[in-house]
């Protein structure tokens, strides 16, 4: 199981990298260019801003999602699957404003004449792949027997020390 877990870390960072960190990014990139340049209205710079912000968001998921291995940081689980909701909401509903922008505005691209939006998609939808990993991977953290133990030991520990009687004042018999 550990190694499942570690191989399923490691696919975690490099579909981060690829999908929320280059090709997010570079998308968010390209239409603020474009913004900037004239050629898209200036709609798209809020698209850009989304996608940049929920790119960070994924990104900083998958980091927290790496710090919940350990029992101790157990509560980096929790945090790691909101601003992964987060991200991904963010990503998929500015993917799903500009396609269909792009649908009603947009011509085919290239010698192929693929729609844009369809490029779009094909480059963005995959972020799902990181956002779905990195689910699995902090749920089965939260839910590990060491986190657990860790848990059950912290209230144990805080219901002892709330149970023991407490110091005497000076001059009290």
């Amino acid at each position: 199981m550990k190694i499942l877990k570690n191989f399923l870390h490691v696919i975690l960072v490099l579909t981060t990298i690829i999908y929320p960190l280059f090709m997010c990014q570079m998308s968010a990139a390209g239409w603020q260019y474009n913004v900037d340049a004239g050629n898209y209205p200036e709609e798209f710079s809020v698209f850009a801003f989304w996608m940049r912000t929920g790119s960070v968001l994924l990104t900083a998921a998958c980091i927290l999602c790496l710090l919940g291995r350990k029992p101790k940081l157990w509560v980096c689980n929790a945090a790691a699957l909101l601003c992964g909701t987060g991200g991904i909401a963010a990503c998929m509903t500015v993917l799903a404003r500009f396609t269909a922008y792009a649908d009603q505005h947009f011509s085919g691209m290239d010698e192929t004449m693929q729609p844009v939006s369809e490029l779009y998609r094909d480059r963005l939808l995959p972020t799902l792949l990181p956002f779905a990993l990195l689910c699995v991977l902090a749920v089965w953290q939260l839910f590990a027997y060491d986190a657990r133990v860790y848990r059950q030991q912290r209230r144990d520990e805080k219901k002892r020390l709330d149970a023991q009687e407490a110091p005497k004042i000076l001059g009290d018999t």
